[in-house]
């Protein structure tokens, strides 16, 4: 078949062997003793890495598992939300019409009046419930402050603000 090989060519398995039958009984033993060591060694080492992850995977997951069900939950809600009608945006003069009420109903001394950039509020009230006021207003009709100067007098404060007409969705 084939020409037998000459100790240079031998494969690599094959001179391994050679080196393996040309050392003493002795080394042979103390070689597969350190082989088995450094085998056990690796074991025992994949063994705590297996464990270690094991363990930080444990703590991991119910996290994960967690993020996951916020993640799903809120593509339900917005699935629910884009099937809703986009809301209608007021017409301006409901908007100034729910505003002066909602100022009556407070018992603020303040004029509101519609104007090109919003509604112009003028006049004087208790700080405090100037502040929910507008706070009401922004939550509820969706106007925000634009622009506002206060000036005290006395227990009350003198107010000139601008509310911003919330844009079309």
């Amino acid at each position: 078949m084939s020409a037998p090989q000459t100790a240079g060519q031998a494969s690599p398995l094959t001179r391994l062997l050679q080196s393996w039958q040309a050392i003493s009984p002795r080394e042979r033993k103390l070689l597969l003793m350190a082989a088995a060591v450094v085998g056990v060694g690796i074991v025992l080492s994949t063994l705590d890495w297996s464990r270690n992850e094991r363990i930080r995977l444990g703590r991991a997951l119910p996290r994960a598992e967690a993020q996951l069900e916020r993640v799903q939950e809120s593509a339900t809600e917005i699935t629910r939300l884009r099937a809703q009608p986009a809301p209608q945006r007021p017409a301006v003069a409901a908007l100034l019409d729910m505003a002066q009420t909602s100022a009556r109903s407070r018992g603020l001394g303040v004029s509101i009046q519609a104007g090109g950039e919003g509604l112009h509020v003028k006049g004087q009230a208790s700080f405090d419930e100037l502040v929910a006021w507008l706070a009401a207003v922004q939550h509820d009709q969706g106007l925000r402050v634009l622009r506002m100067e206060l000036q005290q007098q006395g227990a009350l404060v003198s107010v000139d603000a601008l509310l911003a007409i919330p844009a079309a969705p």
